[in-house]
Order: C-alpha cells, then sequence, then structure tokens
C-alpha cells in the first residue's frame, strides 16, 4: 500500500486547522446564529401564542418605527455619535503624548506604566457607571464649588459658562479612565521602532518636532488605526451608553423583541459605517507611510 506524503506546509496547515476547529463550531453556533435569527427578528416580532421561539415577519415596520415614530431613538443615537466624535480624537491624542512622555522616562518605567493603567483598570464596567452616576467625573476637577477658582471670579463668569466648564473637565476625566490600553499600545509601538533611525535624524539636524512628524507618526500608524477603531467600539458598548439600556429596556421588560433587534441592528450599521471611514481614512495613511518608510 502506497503511502501518501504530505507536504510541510500542508501538514501545518491542517495541524492549524484542527485547532481553530472548536473556535469555528462555537462562532457558528454560539455567534453566526444568533446573529441570523436577530437580524430577521428585526423585521418582525416573536408570536406570543406560541411556545419557543418563533418569528412572525412584518416587514420594515420596527424599522419605520425607529426613525418616524420613537421621538427618544433618534436624538439619542445623534447624541451618542456626537460624543463619540468628540472623545475619541481627545483620547486617542491624549494617549499618544501620554505614550512618548513614558517612552523617555529613565527611572521607575514599570511603575509610571502601572499608574496609566489603574484608572481604565479600576473606572470600567459597572463601577464607572456607578461612578459617573453619582457625578464623580464632574466633582473630581470642579470649579462650581470654589476650590480651584476664587468664588468671586465664578459669580463673573455666569451659571452657563461654569457649567460648559464643569462638563468640559468631566470630559477630561473620562478621557483619561479610558486611555489606559490605548497608552499600553502607542507604547509598545514607539518601542518598536528602531534607535538607529533617531539616531541619524539628530545627525541630519532634525528637532523632536520633525522625528515626531517624519519618524514617530509614520512608523506607528497601524497602532494609530488600531487604538482609533479600538477606542470608537468601546465608546458604542461602554456601559454610559444610554442607547443599550434603551435596547435592554425594549427587549426584557417591554418584551418588543423585535423592535429592539431593529434598533441594535441600526446602532450597529452606524458602528460600522463609522468604522469603515476610519480605516479608509487611516487606513490609507498606514499604507503610504509604510510605502514611504520602505522607499527611505
Amino acid at each position: 500500500m502506497k503511502r501518501i506524503r504530505i507536504k510541510s506546509e500542508t501538514k501545518q496547515a491542517l495541524i492549524g486547522l484542527f485547532f481553530i476547529t472548536p473556535f469555528m463550531i462555537g462562532t457558528i453556533v454560539c455567534f453566526l446564529y444568533p446573529v441570523i435569527a436577530s437580524f430577521l427578528l428585526s423585521f418582525g416580532d416573536t408570536n406570543k401564542e406560541m411556545a419557543g421561539f418563533h418569528i412572525n415577519i412584518t416587514g420594515f415596520q420596527n424599522y419605520y418605527r425607529a426613525f418616524m415614530e420613537d421621538t427618544s431613538f433618534v436624538p439619542m443615537l445623534l447624541n451618542v455619535l456626537k460624543q463619540t466624535l468628540t472623545q475619541t480624537p481627545l483620547i486617542v491624542i491624549f494617549s499618544l503624548l501620554i505614550a512618548i512622555m513614558l517612552n523617555k522616562v529613565k527611572k521607575l518605567k514599570g511603575f509610571f506604566r502601572v499608574v496609566m493603567l489603574l484608572p481604565f483598570l479600576l473606572g470600567t464596567g459597572e463601577v464607572l457607571n456607578h461612578l459617573t452616576g453619582q457625578g464623580v467625573d464632574k466633582q473630581i476637577i470642579s470649579i462650581s464649588n470654589s476650590n480651584i477658582i476664587p468664588r468671586e471670579f465664578i459669580l463673573y463668569l455666569g451659571s452657563d459658562i461654569v457649567k460648559l466648564l464643569d462638563t468640559l473637565f468631566g470630559t477630561i476625566v473620562l478621557v483619561l479612565w479610558s486611555s489606559g490600553v490605548q497608552i499600553l499600545l502607542f507604547l509598545s509601538g514607539i518601542q518598536s521602532i528602531t534607535p538607529s533611525l533617531y539616531t541619524s535624524a539628530r545627525i541630519d539636524g532634525a528637532n523632536e518636532y520633525d522625528m515626531f512628524w517624519k519618524i514617530t507618526l509614520p512608523m506607528i500608524s497601524p497602532i494609530l488605526l488600531l487604538n482609533t477603531i479600538y477606542t470608537i467600539v468601546n465608546s458604542f458598548t461602554s456601559k454610559l451608553n444610554p442607547i443599550l439600556d434603551y435596547v435592554k429596556q425594549y427587549a426584557f421588560v417591554n418584551s418588543q423583541h423585535g423592535y429592539a433587534a431593529a434598533m441594535g441592528w441600526i446602532y450597529f450599521a452606524f458602528i460600522l459605517l463609522i468604522i469603515l471611514i476610519v480605516i479608509l481614512v487611516l487606513g490609507n495613511y498606514a499604507r503610504s507611510s509604510g510605502v514611504k518608510g520602505r522607499k527611505e
């Protein structure tokens, strides 16, 4: 009997396929089927008169209700989009600046990295939800209590300006809480840059500003894309997001599963659209930076 010879590359591919098979089965059973069922459910509703999970297809009625009849969903969605588009650049820029400063620290590197990650570890999930529910984000750096600015100056500014500044400072606190993972990713990307590039640039007379725009930023452009997408997804899935609670309210309290599924798919479509735009813009920048770096 002739033995079948398998190439080394084919054997490695089969071994890899063997190890990922449980993941593929789990994805199909535990993820793909619920996604398809949810998509079908968004065009109808569950039949409460029959036992089990049965879907009655009614067309685009749920989507029409979300956009034309529900007076809370669209304004809430636009507000969430506004917050995400505002906070994402702040988080990415702040994380990059902190990573650059941490990279220049010569002593106690591990201590400072742990300190920058602590807000992310302690202020997430239900903890962050309770803290913001009590207004801690606005109380940490608040000017209305006269601890930072004298009361006379606060009275001169007026209540509207003070409220705006407190909101701004609260946003800064949330940005700090949400930047732990991004800082570590940027730091790992900066440390992977060959030091000889900076040495050659200094010999040619480049300053820190030139080296940042010509070396650091192009070299970490893939990390920049990754951090931006991660920040967007993290913002849309945060416990502070009111849309998630709104969808849960209709799904598990009001038992309007079809309408909840439709709102979920509309929300997912907006998230996917923003991520595709980010990939299109920053992806082109990352590819052009990589091509430029290889040519140089």
